[in-house]
């Protein structure tokens, strides 16, 4: 489905990850017999909050399905266990899931050393219940502060750990959370494209990232409650109609307490003002949640007739208040995913979730410093409907997630690693890598030499090979290789280590040389300038190489030679020494009008084809290299003179004083890519 990032479910995992799921089946039944054929993989779920369990248990359900691959133990802790925030332990049971550990680890006071405390109290009791429990693999969820005291305990106890959501960018400690999370996690599920290439970049293991979509979408786009009026009715009043009232749901900013609490007293003003049934769930336990709950009471919002102020709403019905509400309200990162699923208008407040994905449904309000601002966004918002948005999930996360869990192959060693990306002077202390010299093999078709030469990472050639280039292409090609072997046998003697081999010409963008999506950038020689121009090497014609390489020049002038057309007084041909370019040249100089006319041809198709370049790329520099260059350059600045816009007329051209540029620029070819930071 287009709108989920990805194309239509049936093709959604095209290429390599279609690859990946049809050979991984193949590799369960292996891993299981590995593993031992009566093993089954012995999973914890550890959940802290409510927001945390709709995403968990579409999971945990999937597993408790499978009894003959898992065993499922259930740890609750965090704000799971407060009856202030609803004792939402209690919806877990009600799931029919057993608990097999309850952990008190909040330490009251909803501020920043509160939350320190509630880690460190966490991580004190965590190491017993793992070590009865012994699971294989711990799951945990998300970017909160409880989550990443499981994950530290976990890897500290060498258990291998799938984190769900890694990879995301919200906008507040969350990120630094999840982050943390994701560096010591082994395996992970993530919902977007986006997290996926995150994930990349912050040099995790590509083979061990799944990208599944959300679980909780598996359970949203397969709710369908036709009774939601009494859901409505039952949170909000017997009188209130579908789309016709909001749900506000805010949470304190734990880097910028002050301002976020500042924001929720002005959403409260806003909300008043609009004069709609609101339902208002109370805040998370994050540090300022305390004053959050002041706000509301100064407010009189919990006996305001327009409001409906709760701890807690099950995500059942929670699911069915937010698809049919006229508007959702705050800073969740519920209103920024899952709402976008039912395309109800949203109202993103301050910076919470300022990095998210979002679909045209939300609309956001940075800041604000009077209700005017967030007023004015409700009566843009209120009662839209927007197209459904399924940016983070297609509703098969949970089949996907099972897999990926049947495929983990417990002999694997724990150590994770990382993908790092290569890093230029990279300084190694393997002796060999001390002593070797990185290198690229360069190779130089000329008209009359074939070179291949090994170029050093600092330009230098180490040592050079050249042969008379012969008639045929065949005959070409097979030398060339003979010549690439030849060198790179020579260049371990010569403690070289060849990078690759490079051919070609090159554009620089920015200081980066350009490679294209196929490493066939910058074929310029290959750049068409007539339509019935003469045959060239690649099987087409009217080339620039057709008309001005050293081939095309040796060709032009055994012509004249066969035709006693080509020497002039002064000059000579040896009988032992082939006709070539050079001699082209030599006769031009003493005056051979047919040899001065067949290098303008070659100098103005050379000409044109600068030109193509100048509108193409609008570069700054043009440079000229090889032994032919100085006798096109003059041609060349004519032509642009003549053909070429007048925006690109100043354009430097110049002749390359390098010795061997030819060489160099193929050698550069190698080298820029293979030491490019790139991922």
């Amino acid at each position: 489905m287009e709108t989920y990032g990805y194309p239509q479910r049936e093709s959604r995992f095209q290429g390599p990850h279609e690859l990946y799921f049809k050979n991984l089946s193949k590799r369960n039944k292996q891993i299981m017999e590995k593993n031992g054929n009566n093993r089954k993989l012995r999973v914890c779920v550890a959940t802290c909050n409510r927001a945390d369990y709709s995403k968990l248990a579409p999971i945990m359900f999937g597993i408790k399905t499978e009894p003959e691959f898992f065993e499922l133990d259930v740890v609750v802790l965090g704000s799971h266990l407060i009856d202030d925030y609803g004792n939402t332990y209690r919806m877990i049971e009600q799931d029919d899931f057993d608990i097999n550990t309850r952990l008190h680890t909040i330490v009251r006071g909803e501020d920043e050393a509160a939350m320190v405390e509630s880690v460190g109290l966490a991580l004190v009791k965590l190491p017993d219940v793992l070590n009865r429990l012994k699971p294989d693999i711990m799951i945990v969820h998300g970017d909160r502060f409880d989550a990443l005291a499981l994950a530290t305990s976990a890897a500290l106890m060498n258990i291998r750990i799938l984190h769900i959501e890694g990879g995301e960018v919200s906008g507040t400690i969350d990120d630094s959370i999840r982050h943390a999370i994701t560096k010591l996690a082994h395996y992970h599920v993530c919902c977007t494209r986006s997290a996926e290439q995150h994930l990349i970049s912050m040099c995790e293991d590509h083979d061990r990232i799944l990208l599944a979509g959300c679980p909780s979408y598996d359970k949203l786009l397969s709710a369908k409650n036709k009774d939601y009026m009494s859901i409505i009715r039952m949170w909000l009043g017997d009188d209130v109609k579908s789309k016709d009232y909001i749900v506000a749901l805010q949470h304190p900013v734990t880097t910028d307490i002050k301002h976020s609490i500042k924001m929720f007293e002005l959403t409260l003003d806003a909300l008043i003002s609009f004069n709609k049934r609101t339902l208002v769930l109370f805040p998370n336990i994050d540090a300022g949640s305390k004053e959050m709950v002041r706000v509301m009471r100064k407010k009189g919002i919990e006996h305001h007739p327009n409001f409906r102020a709760v701890k807690h709403v099950p995500f059942d019905q929670f699911i069915q208040l937010v698809a049919h509400a006229g508007c959702m309200i705050g800073n969740s990162s519920c209103g920024v995913r899952e709402v976008g699923a039912f395309g109800t208008p949203v109202i993103n407040l301050g910076t919470r979730q300022i990095g998210r994905e979002t679909g045209e449904n939300v609309l956001h309000v940075r800041d604000a410093d009077t209700q005017d601002k967030i007023l004015q966004a409700l009566h843009l918002q209120f009662g839209k409907q927007y197209p459904c948005s399924k940016i983070y999930g297609d509703g098969n996360a949970v089949p996907r997630i099972l897999k990926f869990l049947k495929s983990i192959d417990l002999q694997e060693p724990l150590q994770k690693k990382f993908c790092f990306p290569p890093v230029k002077e990279n300084i190694s202390q393997d002796i060999d890598h001390i002593l070797e010299t990185l290198s690229a093999l360069a190779v130089d078709l000329g008209g009359t030499n074939l070179r291949v030469a090994i170029v050093s990472m600092k330009g230098e050639i180490v040592k050079k090979y050249t042969q008379f280039n012969p008639k045929t292409y065949e005959e070409r090609i097979n030398l060339i290789l003979q010549m690439c072997v030849e060198a790179a046998a020579e260049a371990v003697k010569l403690n070289c280590r060849i990078l690759g081999v490079g051919i070609g010409g090159g554009i620089i963008h920015q200081h980066e040389l350009i490679h294209g999506s196929s490493f066939c950038a910058a074929e310029l020689g290959h750049l068409v300038v007539s339509l019935d121009g003469p045959d060239c090497s690649c099987g087409s014609h009217g080339c620039i190489e057709a008309y001005a390489s050293g081939m095309a020049l040796q060709r032009e002038a055994k012509k004249l030679h066969d035709e006693d057309l080509l020497l002039v007084e002064g000059m000579s041909v040896p009988k032992d020494e082939a006709v070539g370019a050079l001699h082209l040249i030599q006769a031009a100089k003493l005056g051979n009008a047919k040899a001065q006319s067949i290098l303008r041809t070659a100098g103005t198709a050379l000409g044109l084809g600068v030109v193509n370049i100048l509108h193409t790329m609008n570069p700054s520099l043009v440079i000229l290299s090889g032994v032919l260059a100085s006798h096109y350059i003059h041609i060349v600045k004519d032509i642009i003179r003549q053909q070429a816009l007048s925006s690109v007329q100043d354009v430097d051209v110049v002749v390359s004083d390098l010795v061997d540029p030819a060489l160099l620029g193929a050698a550069s070819m190698v080298l820029d890519y293979t030491t490019r930071r790139i991922y």
